[in-house]
């Protein structure tokens, strides 16, 4: 119970925060939120992909880097490919030129790849959440995106809570169980049903269906996050929100539920 009052404390306080930030600075506010997001959670990740012992300089390219995939995926989206690709090439340049300070080769390639996994993971994926705010209805589709994600973490808390007992995935993620994962997908769509109110061109059809691929991506997101904090031995990826722990620990399930959003508020908006 008390794991409980706080987790509703710690959220009861970032749902303050968001509202401010929208009330006050309304899309700007929502920009800075994405980026604070990206500043904070890349080092969070730097704690989960990378050892104490490793390069100081190449720890410090891996997060300007990381920045600047985000910024430029936000600014040119048409050429974020490019950006990707080129922030690739001059963090492996830098690997190969440190080559001489890891063990072996495969000690270098796994690191490399892990950076790579990084940058698609919290360069690009945020990129499209924050591109949502261009749309007509960027701020709807935004906290659309929040709800759906957000509602089906804390559904599924709930379910699993009460009622879960059969594990979905316990060799990543022990505690979560298939009742609360149904549980998440029916928050996912309670919240989707109150967005298509503010949405003039959605069906309620469209926007079930957007919930359950938002939802199912934002879980795949959370169990992926689970993943890295499991190969690094950490049970979670921050203590920034008492509760529920990191930055990451928060966003996993947004940044791969951002994508699927971000096409349907194509689709939905006449843009693609």
């Amino acid at each position: 119970m008390n794991s409980l009052l706080t987790r509703v404390l710690s959220a009861a306080v970032a749902i303050a925060t968001l509202f401010c930030l929208v009330y006050f600075f309304e899309i700007n506010g929502l920009r800075f939120l994405c980026l604070l997001a990206v500043i904070l959670g890349t080092r969070e990740l730097i704690r989960i992909l990378f050892n104490p012992e490793d390069s100081l300089t190449i720890k410090a390219l891996f997060y300007f880097l990381m920045v600047f995939i985000f910024i430029s995926t936000v600014k040119m989206p048409q050429h974020s490919g490019l950006f990707f690709s080129i922030s690739v090439i001059v963090f492996f340049s830098l690997g190969l030129i440190l080559q001489k300070k890891f063990e072996d080769l495969q000690t270098l390639s796994v690191f490399l790849f892990k950076s790579i996994l990084g940058f698609f993971y919290l360069g690009l994926l945020p990129g499209f959440a924050c591109k949502l705010l261009d749309f007509p209805n960027g701020v709807i589709w935004f906290l659309t995106l929040l709800g759906v994600v957000l509602s089906g973490d804390t559904f599924a808390y709930i379910f699993g809570l009460l009622w879960g007992k059969r594990k979905i995935m316990p060799a990543v993620s022990p505690k979560k169980t298939v009742v609360g994962s149904m549980g998440g997908l029916f928050g996912s769509c309670l919240a989707a049903l109150v967005a298509s109110s503010y949405l003039p061109n959605s069906t309620v059809t469209s926007m079930i269906f957007l919930a359950l691929l938002t939802g199912a991506s934002g879980q795949f997101g959370d169990f992926f996050e689970s993943l890295l904090k499991r190969i690094a031995d950490k049970k979670d990826s921050g203590s920034l929100m008492p509760g529920h722990g990191g930055v990451l620990d928060r966003i996993d399930g947004i940044l791969f539920g951002a994508p699927v959003v971000y096409i349907f508020a194509l689709f939905l908006e006449g843009l693609f």
